[in-house]
């Protein structure tokens, strides 16, 4: 018997499913089920109608009205529109109640109450404009109802008896149920929309959880991979620097080592703008305002591509007018992403003539433009030229290479400084860019002029370092680099923070520490947070440089924080780097 209960709930379940997808497929508006059962009560109620009435011409009004909402009905099913429906039966509705109220005393009659459904359907089922319309219409019925049977009223029989209690109790029973199935019905279908709206919502709250974890995650991948593309480089580049100076009477080396380091920077560059591209999308580059010899770091991008130059026929020049600031405030490494470049993509599309680099001062601020002689770029692509991975022409993607996300960089980088940019181009006659910076002339900083005049290799004082990094590499190129510029001097490494940090508990003393932001076991952030921590005076009051191969701007911030004197992002430069430990060494001999 459960069984027979069982499989007959089962089966009753599944054509319930079918009859709601069949329906669902005829009907898809939402709003048909209220529909078709106000055509359903209005074609009962004109059949009941029908039977209870006694005069020849209601019967018939009756009769064709219910035939009207068969036809409305079907015409409903083969896909005509609702409101279209809706307001076709509401007129016909509305010819019939005149009819069937003017044979019945007119605007005594117990009809008009029908009217009322009229208002109300309408506001329910189209709209509120629309069910205000129609409150408009059977006021005016009623007023003309009131003016003709006050001046001329109905000349009808007297209904009695049963057929009067009959045909009264149809008429206030019948609208008065009509009236209450259209808001409770909106209402249930109101429910049920925001029961859904409701159900979305949850879903929608889900999926931004799931975003803002993926974002999170995306920005961790992104990072762990600025570290680990940018730590190799370091090495590979600041190798590549030292031995080149060591091989400097064989040219064979020094063309090796060059086109080594051509292809060192060519990734660099790549990294750099997927990474920065990356991190645009996040809103975390922020520019790193620091004084810095213009002309110097101008000159530096200028020269990294004279390797390259010198296997073509090109004329490569730099002109600096003598009235540009000398030493300025803005971001360094990203001008020099900038200037890079530009330049790279001058000298790629050049085959002959000349690329040219000049700076001047324009608008209370430096121009930079980059001039070349190469194959130029069509007036029509020129609008699209600063997207994000496009190109002028398809064919230059195959033909010359580039992830078409350089000048997409530039553009946003040079913004970020708060300058602009722009291209001046005619096709196969060149292309000129020129980007302009806010820069305005600064005072030499107080340290600068002693770490100038000061060369390395007279420098006779030794000390002794302490080299924080968990790759060997890193911390042999910082050792060569220490005691390439301070002979003599002593240097201690560590490969973790709490290595460092017991070192210096056990009584080592350093003039200063180098230390890395990413490592195992102890981080550079909290190592250098015990060290500042240290009650030890010569331990708190030691020179700390950071030296990492993360760029997100928040963990810089946290690593600066922790008490930091210096940071240098890894690839640095060699002469950078022996810069910013002169420095930090004669200022503290100062203090």
């Amino acid at each position: 018997m459960k069984h027979s209960f069982y499989l007959a709930t089962v089966a009753l379940e599944e054509w319930q499913q079918k009859f709601k997808h069949q329906f669902e497929k005829w009907f898809p508006d939402p709003k048909s089920p209220h529909a078709l059962s106000l055509m359903l009560f209005s074609f009962v109620a004109l059949i009941f109608n029908a039977t209870i009435a006694v005069d020849p011409i209601s019967i018939a009004s009756c009769l064709i009205s219910a035939f009207c909402c068969i036809c409305l009905l079907i015409a409903f099913a083969y896909g005509v529109s609702l409101i279209y429906i809706t307001q076709v039966g509401h007129v016909v509705a509305l010819i019939h109640l005149s009819v069937v109220i003017w044979l019945d005393h007119g605007i005594y009659s117990l009809g008009n109450h029908w009217m009322l459904v009229f208002m109300v359907s309408q506001y329910y089922v189209v709209s509120r404009r629309s069910g205000f319309i129609w409150l408009a219409i059977v006021l005016l019925t009623f007023t003309v109802q009131a003016w003709v049977g006050y001046f001329n009223p109905p000349d009808t029989p007297d209904i009695q008896g049963v057929d009067r209690a009959t045909m009264s109790l149809a008429s206030i029973l019948l609208p008065t149920i009509g009236i209450f199935m259209v808001p409770q019905y909106f209402q249930r279908l109101f429910d049920q929309a925001l029961s859904l709206n409701q159900k979305r919502q949850r879903e929608l709250q889900d999926k931004q959880r799931e975003l803002e974890h993926t974002l999170l995650m995306r920005e961790h991948f992104i990072s762990t991979v600025s570290h680990e593309l940018r730590t190799p480089m370091n090495a590979i580049l600041g190798l590549n620097t030292l031995l080149h100076e060591r091989v400097k009477n064989k040219p064979q080396a020094q063309k090796v080592l060059t086109y080594t380091r051509q292809s060192a920077d060519h990734l660099m560059t790549v990294i750099n703008d997927v990474l920065d591209y990356s991190q645009f999308q996040f809103g975390q580059i922020k520019a790193r305002v620091e004084r810095f010899e213009l002309q110097t770091t101008v000159n530096a991008a200028f020269e990294l591509f004279k390797p390259r130059i010198e296997s073509t026929r090109l004329k490569y020049e730099c002109h600096f007018d003598s009235d540009v600031p000398h030493w300025v405030d803005t971001d360094r490494h990203r001008l020099m992403q900038v200037l890079v470049n530009l330049l790279g993509n001058a000298i790629k599309f050049t085959h002959r003539g000349s690329v040219t680099l000049r700076v001047q001062v324009v608008d209370q601020g430096v121009e930079f433009s980059v001039q070349d002689t190469g194959i130029g770029i069509a007036p029509e692509q020129q609008d699209k030229i600063f997207e994000r991975f496009s190109q002028a022409d398809a064919n230059i993607q195959s033909q010359y290479g580039g992830s078409g996300l350089g000048l997409t960089i530039s553009l946003r980088l040079v913004q970020m400084m708060g300058g602009h940019m722009k291209l001046e181009s005619k096709e196969g006659q060149g292309s000129r860019f020129v980007f302009w910076l806010p820069l305005q002339a600064q005072e030499m900083p107080p340290t600068a002029d002693i770490i100038h005049r000061q060369h390395p290799q007279s420098q006779s004082q030794t000390y002794s370092f302490l080299v924080v990094d968990d790759h060997p590499v890193n911390r042999l190129l910082a050792k060569q680099v220490l005691l390439r510029e301070w002979p003599g001097s002593t240097v201690d490494e560590c490969d973790n923070g709490v290595k460092a940090v017991d070192a210096l508990q056990a009584g080592q003393r350093y003039d200063m520490m180098l230390i890395d932001m990413v490592m195992p076991v102890m981080d550079g952030i909290e190592a250098t947070q015990i060290v500042r921590r240290s009650p030890d005076v010569l331990v708190n009051t030691m020179p700390i440089l950071g030296l990492t191969a993360n760029v997100s701007e928040q963990d810089l911030a946290r690593f600066q924080q922790a008490g930091l004197n210096g940071l240098l992002l890894k690839p640095f430069d060699l002469e950078r780097m022996r810069a910013e430990v002169a420095g930090l060494l004669t200022k503290t001999q100062r203090h």
